[in-house]
């Protein structure tokens, strides 16, 4: 599956785009994503932390909005193409330790096919 980057072909097209689109593709982080989707929290949730201590560039756990927009962007990408579908916008993230403030929270839709 490739990344169809659409508004965010700035950030995708860059080398931080492509191992970041890596990342969402790795076989642990879509089991976390959907994990937290199973348990009804945003996809991203569990992803924070982890990107803040492998990605250099995010520093002291910060990630500028329009990348966070993007890792979104990619792994809703990621989770329509696995079945999921769009539940809730705008989910809070409450701990102090996870750079998203909100993000989207994924059903289930279909069977997968694997």
């Amino acid at each position: 599956m490739s990344y169809e980057s659409k508004q965010f072909s700035d950030i995708a097209d860059s080398p931080l785009g492509k191992r970041l689109w890596d990342f969402l593709n790795e076989h642990d982080n879509i089991i976390r994503a959907e994990t937290a989707t199973y348990l009804g929290r945003p996809a991203v949730e569990p992803l924070g932390p982890i990107l803040v201590q492998q990605f250099p560039e995010f520093g002291k756990g910060t990630i500028e909005d329009r990348i966070k927009q993007t890792i979104g962007h990619m792994t809703r990408q990621i989770l329509e193409e696995r079945g999921y579908t769009v539940d809730r916008q705008g989910v809070r993230i409450k701990r102090d330790d996870n750079p998203f403030v909100s993000a989207t929270r994924y059903r289930q839709h279909a069977i997968r096919k694997h």
